[in-house]
């Protein structure tokens, strides 16, 4: 078996140059593709320059009025570009400063070229038909006076009325208007901030302008000397306003010969640039030039920019490169230059709410940038702070061993904090707290220091404000009872004897809900400047509430007594006030009193006795003054205890309820009103003249009030289901009630109704005349009761203040005349002409008239005869448990008045 021969060996194939070498070549191979083609056009162009020289070298005017206006608009473009440069700086900065304006045209100057043929640039602000220019920057020193001036007055002819259109892409181009002895000029604007309202209908669109100011002689200087205009020879140029040659709108003649006239055998040309028309005139002073230039500088000038496309096409695909290999494109360098100047412009309004000064300096102790609370801090206007040293506000408070250890230890731990004396730019020395830090370069060398202030005499002024506040009243500027306790501490370190007077008024928050909280501070303040005429020099008053006075008085052997000096300043405090607008008050008060050294020795002890005295004078009534005593502080904890008992009364079921009988005159049953009773455990059984008031004090009275009605009507309605005929049943309802937030009268009244089944014809409630007091807002609540059928009676009718007019408004189907009344009312004439005009009243305003209270049978006969038709007492019959009341109902008894007994015998 032969074997099969081995194929060849084959060549190994060369190694694929990598990705890098690949892209150079490639860039490479287009480089020399534009260089050869670069080089085939400049052949073409250099011959036929060559065949073309004799024909056209008689037309050589065209070309030279063609070029003079190219680098026209070369030079309005590059003008145009300046103005956008500016525009992006306003909206980089929001507001531009003078010294970014500076600094921008500084930038600009090291170009070389850029600002040539510039004489001024600037930004002015459109308002109702003016232009003020706000900010100016100009290249001459001597345009520095023009900042301020209107901009339209710089400009000749229409431009006013040119600024009524829409401005074009580069902005207006507008023919200036000289000063006497000035060379012609051009002002060019940029208008900008579009969201901004026009100042007048005449006005421009824009009212931010960026504008330059073009002296005609410089611009075309700087248009005709740029490297890329070649002239053959020197040329005449004349300039126009308008598309008309008019020596009334010649605005540059290079000639610059007086009265010169139009410029003869000029090639003209119509130019529109900026929203105007002009006219230019040409003028070759030699012969013609070729249409072309010769064939030589065509060769020349195509080598070199054939070479010149080839060496950028190279350096072209080598940036592509190197953005391709940085993961990076155009758009994402717009990207983060935009966030860049996002952050910077969220930064800069960061630092503006900061209340703390911020400064940021450089190396050398230059300021760089500050805050608006720096500004404020130190006087000083931020234009007049950037590049000065932080030293002009050394006040001259701290040494410089001082200064010199603060350096040595900012520069050892980059930070130092501190407090230190400054000096404002008015003068004045003010102390600060101050953190500084260091930044430091790549080297790990300071580059820039950062420093952060507050003003402590700010600080201090608020505390010291806030601890007179935490002694004083805000309103009055009295001491409060803090103040007032110290002060009498010190007076009572010595011997004289003292009064403290305790003093309540009573109504200012009325008079606030009437009239506003306005009407109450005046009327404290009345009360403030009365009571400061009894004051001497030695007193304390003080202003403990809103409506609460304290007076500590000295009293002198020839002084009247504590009571007789009390009384003294209630009789002056309560006359009549005029707070303001022509109200005219009368208020009512209050005072207690204590003794130093009778009471006690102690302040707090003599505050404590005047507060019990106040008050025991307030449940006694209006304008009583009372002098502590030892039973009061007896009462006082009596009624404390009485009230934490009465607490666990109302959950713990120590109340009850007495059912007394009402009769008419042969002792018929008409009803029974329900009477509460506490039977406590500790106490025994309280009258309700001592517990109720106690309650009325407090929310208390809404769950009493609600407990007594809910469990009348259970047990009405439980003796009317077995058969008996009990009459109607009478229920009293407190003030309180009728403010109750919770739920108003008609619900409670409904609900109780709804869950014990009692009709509401069985149900009649007994209101106070202190219900119908007009501020007390019930009238709606007493209108509701009635739609719904409930009968009101007015209860111990004539102690109040209702009048005719008063009962008259409001829906009352009884009057219960009072037992004071009733008592003796046989022998006493005056009571019976009380109780015949009362049952005179009621006749004529058709309600029911009930006598409580009658206890004797001469009383019973007195009413008898003048016609009382229904009676109340225990003539008849003590308050009934619910036991005994429901036997009498079970035997159909009436009641029938017993001579010279205090209880009634039932009749079978």
């Amino acid at each position: 078996m032969t074997s099969r021969p081995a194929p060849p060996p084959t060549a190994p194939l060369p190694p694929s140059p990598p990705p890098a070498e690949r892209q150079t070549r490639g860039s490479s191979s287009r480089a020399a593709a534009v260089l050869a083609t670069g080089l085939l056009g400049t052949a073409l162009l250099t011959w036929g320059s060559i065949l073309q020289t004799p024909h056209l070298h008689g037309d050589g005017e065209k070309p030279a009025a063609d070029l003079v206006v190219a680098a026209l608009h070369r030079k309005l473009e590059k003008t145009e570009s300046v103005l956008r440069g500016l525009v992006g700086l306003q909206m980089a900065s929001q507001e531009v400063t003078l010294g970014e304006l500076q600094r921008f045209v500084a930038s600009l100057e090291s170009d070389g070229r850029t600002l040539e043929g510039i004489n001024t640039v600037g930004f002015a602000t459109a308002a109702s038909g003016q232009a003020p220019i706000r900010l100016l920057a100009p290249m001459d020193p001597a345009g520095r006076d023009l900042l301020g001036s209107d901009l339209w007055s710089w400009v000749r002819g229409s431009g006013e009325q040119l600024s009524r259109e829409p401005a074009p892409k580069e902005g207006w181009l507008l023919p200036g208007r000289p000063r006497p002895g000035q060379p012609a000029f051009l002002v060019q604007i940029l208008p900008f901030g579009t969201e901004s309202v026009p100042a007048s209908p005449t006005s421009p669109t824009a009212t931010r302008w960026a504008f330059a100011t073009l002296p005609l002689r410089d611009v075309m200087r700087a248009a005709l000397d740029h490297p890329l205009i070649r002239l053959d020879g020197p040329v005449d140029v004349q300039l126009y306003a308008g598309d008309r040659a008019d020596p009334a709108q010649l605005l540059y003649d290079s000639r610059n010969l007086p009265a010169a006239g139009v410029l003869p055998h000029a090639l003209s040309h119509r130019l529109d640039i900026g929203g105007q028309r002009w006219l230019l005139l040409v003028h070759p002073l030699h012969g013609s030039a070729p249409w072309l230039p010769s064939w030589g500088a065509v060769l020349l000038l195509g080598l070199t920019t054939s070479l010149l496309a080839a060496l950028l096409t190279r350096e072209v695909q080598r940036r592509r490169r190197l953005a391709e290999q940085e993961g990076r494109s155009l758009g994402e360098l717009r990207s983060q230059l935009e966030d860049s100047l996002q952050w910077l412009r969220l930064h800069r309004q960061a630092c503006s709410l900061i209340q703390e000064g911020l400064v940021v300096t450089d190396r050398d102790g230059a300021i760089l940038a500050c805050n608006e609370a720096y500004v404020a801090i130190t006087g000083y206007p931020e234009e007049e702070l950037v590049g000065r040293n932080p030293r002009i506000l050394n006040s001259g408070y701290q040494s410089k061993e001082f200064y010199a250890a603060l350096w040595e230890q900012l520069l050892a731990n980059d930070r130092w904090e501190g407090e230190i004396w400054n000096q404002r730019r008015s003068g004045e020395a003010y102390p600060v707290w101050m953190r500084m830090g260091v930044v430091r370069d790549g080297a790990g060398d300071p580059s820039h220091y950062i420093a952060a202030l507050a003003d402590l005499s700010v600080l201090r002024e608020k505390d010291r404000q806030l601890e007179y506040l935490g002694f004083h009243d805000p309103l009055t500027r009295l001491p409060n009872l803090q103040m007032a306790e110290l002060r009498l501490g010190q007076l009572c370190q010595q011997s004289q004897p003292l009064v403290v007077i305790w003093i309540e008024l009573d109504g200012i928050k009325r008079i606030e809900e009437s009239f506003g909280q306005a009407k109450g501070d005046q009327l404290v303040q009345v009360a403030v400047d009365r009571l400061g005429h009894f004051v001497g020099p030695a007193d304390v008053m003080a202003q403990v509430g809103r409506n609460e006075f304290l007076i500590v008085h000295a009293l002198d052997p020839a002084d009247p007594t504590a009571l007789e000096t009390a009384h003294t300043l209630m009789a002056a405090l309560t006359d009549s006030m005029a707070p303001g607008g022509g109200l005219d008050l009368t208020l009512s008060a209050w005072a207690g009193v204590s003794c130093f050294p009778q009471d006690s020795r102690e302040p707090e002890n003599l505050l404590l006795f005047a507060a019990t005295a106040l008050g025991q004078a307030r449940r006694q009534g209006p304008q009583a003054v009372l002098r502590y005593s030892a039973e009061m502080t007896i009462r006082s904890r009596q009624r404390l205890a009485i009230e934490a008992h009465l607490q666990r009364a109302v959950e713990g079921g120590q109340l009850e309820l007495l059912y007394q009988p009402q009769v008419d005159g042969q002792g018929t049953l008409l009803g029974a009103e329900a009477l509460l009773r506490w039977r406590s455990p500790k106490f025994g059984v309280v009258s309700p003249l001592e517990f109720l008031p106690i309650a009325e004090a407090s929310d208390l009275i809404h769950r009493i009030g609600e407990w007594v009605l809910q469990e009348a009507c259970r047990q009405w309605q439980k003796w009317l289901q077995v058969g008996f005929e009990p009459g109607r049943l009478a229920v009293n309802l407190s003030t309180r009630q009728f403010q109750d937030p919770r739920q108003t009268v008609p619900e409670l009244v409904q609900a109780c109704l709804s869950r014990t089944g009692l009709a509401v014809a069985q149900l009649e409630l007994e209101i106070t005349e202190s219900c119908l007091m007009p501020a007390l807002g019930t009238r709606e609540q007493l209108l509701t009761l009635n739609s719904m059928g409930v009968e009101l009676a007015i209860d111990d009718f004539g102690t109040g203040f209702s009048s005719l007019s008063t009962i008259h408004k409001f829906p009352i189907h009884k009057l219960k005349i009072d037992r004071s009344f009733v008592d003796g009312v046989d022998g006493n004439p005056t009571s019976q002409s009380i109780v015949r005009a009362t049952l005179a009243m009621a006749e004529g305003l058709g309600v029911h008239v009930l006598a409580e209270g009658v206890e004797r049978p001469e009383e019973l006969e007195f009413l008898l005869r003048s016609g009382c038709p229904a009676f109340q007492g225990y003539l008849f019959s003590r308050p009934l448990a619910a036991e005994a009341f429901e036997d009498l109902l079970r035997r159909g008894a009436r009641l029938s008045p017993v001579a010279g007994s205090a209880a009634a015998v039932p009749l079978p």
